[in-house]
């Protein structure tokens, strides 16, 4: 695993850090920026955005697709988990990377798992991310 930490906040002595884990043949797909999640020089809100509606708004019909709105859509928890994948995964390289694997064996191994650690070694895992996840949302 390829292992990145990088500054988020520092206020008052305490400081928190973006802790991202990356299988090495993820590493291919990831942003050139993608440290900058969650700090104040992310500049790809409107980029995700935009991404989000493409991938679902404009994909879906809301009154056809009822389940699909109801389970992914309008569901925020997986509306965030999709802004922090487009928000970090290159989609450019990443459409190299699934002309250059048609098929993929083991799905489950190739993880990206991000965490928030702070100065005094607390980590919080966010999101463990598979290859299967990142397809999805694209």
């Amino acid at each position: 695993m390829i292992k990145t930490t990088n500054e988020i906040s520092k206020e008052d002595g305490y400081s928190r850090y973006n802790f991202f884990e990356i299988h090495p043949d993820l590493e291919a797909i990831i942003h050139k920026d993608y440290q900058k999640y969650g700090t104040e020089e992310f500049d790809r809100a409107e980029y995700c955005e935009n991404m989000y509606k493409q991938n679902f708004y404009d994909k879906y019909d809301e009154t056809a697709y009822k389940e699909v709105y109801d389970r992914y859509i309008n569901n925020e928890k997986f509306k965030e988990k999709a802004m922090f994948i487009y928000s970090i995964i290159d989609f450019e390289k990443y459409k190299e990377f699934v002309a250059l694997n048609e098929e993929i064996a083991n799905p489950s191994e190739l993880i990206i798992s991000y965490s928030i650690l702070d100065n005094a070694g607390v980590k919080v895992n966010i999101y463990n991310i598979s290859i299967t996840d990142i397809s999805f949302v694209f």
